[in-house]
């Protein structure tokens, strides 16, 4: 298949409140060791869903509030005066050729530095984030938000406990889709964590193509554009850090797949999302079991988790729809 030049972005912009998602701060300053007496960490009952489609005529935030509610959490609330930052920021884009959230002061369409900038023009926010898609050329994908959340440290975004939300699609050809997020709304309990693919989930991707940066197969991994397993992910609530130490997928033969935890770098270090990623693809139509171990941190009382779960997915029946490249970048 011919590389396509198409871009995918993801930021989370710390604030004082300390939240966290595709990124967050760095926890240098918290004491490892501490001892944790609390409720014993467990994974977020996800109810699933029948279906959940990414159609043409559906709009970006009603993918992700489906996605959402597959796994339990509740609907991020539409906001006008968060759409109108990303309607701002995907016109500069388009206005400038640009790729990426951040705006130069006195280019054409300028609103705001940063996306929190460009949110507080139009409404007040103690934090911000934004996902984004542009896709140049004729072979664009079906549904840029489907590419956004196979992504996933840009999963870990779409999974955080946003309060607001606002999207914007500028330019049939340009293919530019915008989405920023703001305030939090809290979900989960501090000894709760999400997994994608979700326990008992029937329908989950067999493979991704790894073109995220930064790389969850590490830098110069040498797998950036390369078929690979579906990303499972497990994400916590603002105040967390999941450290993964272990993570056991093997087949209904008892046979183990190979997956690469996501290394942290002293950029990701504050990720409330972990990731391993199999190195080949996953069979499809069949059943896969999950072992993971860790431990996660509450960045707000320091106390250290350690975490044993385990559950279960099956992948979907094989389909025609091939992968398609995508240049994937979070930061």
């Amino acid at each position: 298949m011919r590389f396509q030049t198409n871009y995918i972005y993801a930021v989370l912009l710390a604030t004082a409140i300390g939240v966290a998602g595709c990124a967050s701060p760095r926890h240098d300053a918290t004491p490892a060791g501490v001892p944790y007496t609390g409720v014993p960490v467990s994974l977020h009952p996800a109810p699933g869903l029948r279906a959940v489609h990414a159609s043409l005529d559906r709009s970006s935030l009603a993918y992700m509030n489906a996605r959402r509610a597959e796994v339990g959490l509740p609907p991020i609330s539409p906001d006008r005066d968060v759409a109108a930052a990303a309607a701002a920021h995907a016109s500069y884009l388009r206005l400038n050729s640009a790729r990426g959230h951040d705006e130069m002061v006195g280019a054409q369409g300028f609103t705001g530095v940063d996306v929190t900038a460009r949110v507080r023009v139009h409404t007040p926010t103690y934090g911000a984030s934004e996902v984004q898609a542009v896709f140049g050329g004729v072979q664009q994908p079906a549904s840029a938000v489907a590419e956004i959340y196979a992504s996933p440290f840009h999963r870990g975004v779409v999974l955080f406990d946003w309060a607001r939300a606002g999207e914007a699609v500028d330019g049939v050809n340009a293919g530019i889709t915008v989405v920023d997020f703001a305030d939090i709304a809290p979900v989960l309990t501090d000894a709760e964590l999400i997994a994608y693919p979700y326990d008992g989930q029937a329908d989950a991707p067999a493979s991704w193509i790894d073109e995220e940066q930064p790389d969850p197969m590490g830098a110069a991994s040498g797998y950036v554009g390369a078929l690979v397993g579906y990303p499972i992910t497990l994400s916590g609530s603002p105040n967390a850090h999941i450290d993964l130490k272990a993570l056991e997928l093997t087949d209904a033969r008892g046979k183990r797949v190979a997956c690469r935890i996501a290394p942290l770098s002293p950029a990701d270090a504050g990720r409330n999302t972990a990731v391993c990623t199999p190195f080949v693809p996953l069979e499809a139509g069949a059943l896969y079991a999950v072992h993971a171990t860790g431990f996660l941190t509450r960045s707000a009382t320091a106390e250290r988790a350690p975490f044993e779960l385990r559950w279960h997915f099956a992948t979907a029946p094989a389909s025609d729809d091939a992968p398609r490249h995508n240049y994937l970048a979070a930061r």
